[in-house]
């Protein structure tokens, strides 16, 4: 879990879920599945690599994390959130894509921004592996850690 300043609070290795995603699309599509399944904001901690904090940095206008959940998904996502929609829909319970999508935006912001480097190192992972994840991660890229305890 993490405060309002990223640190981490009361975490285990044990209880982390960690996923890269390449881009922003993707990273967004991640995050509202995770609002979707009740997943706490606290519990999501999303980080850029150092090349993205650069990139990001030379256009500080832009929204560098993906925050809007009603914004851009992937066709796969909008799909299957169609077709589980259409199969509530015909077993009476009457959800909805698009209630689901708002529902997911209802806690502002969906996530914890983090950094990369020193909630690894709190955590105990290598500079090595922190390195390596930096690289994976890219300018374009997101680590999202989760606390699933």
């Amino acid at each position: 879990m993490w405060n309002q300043q990223g640190q981490t609070i009361g975490t285990r290795h044990s209880n982390l879920v960690a996923a890269v995603f390449l881009d922003e699309v993707s990273a967004r599509d991640a995050i509202a599945d995770l609002k979707l399944a009740g997943v706490r904001a606290d519990q999501i901690g999303v980080a850029l690599s150092d090349e993205g904090k650069r990139a990001h940095a030379l256009n500080p206008g832009v929204e560098h994390l993906p925050g809007d959940m009603e914004g851009k998904h992937s066709i796969l996502w909008r799909v299957r959130h169609s077709i589980e929609h259409d199969v509530h829909r015909h077993q009476g319970l009457g959800l909805s894509s698009r209630e689901h999508a708002a529902a997911a935006n209802e806690e502002q912001p969906s996530f914890t921004e983090i950094d990369l480097t020193d909630t690894l190192r709190e955590l105990k992972v290598a500079e090595a592996t922190i390195q390596l994840l930096h690289h994976q991660v890219g300018a374009n890229g997101f680590l999202i850690l989760v606390d699933a305890g």
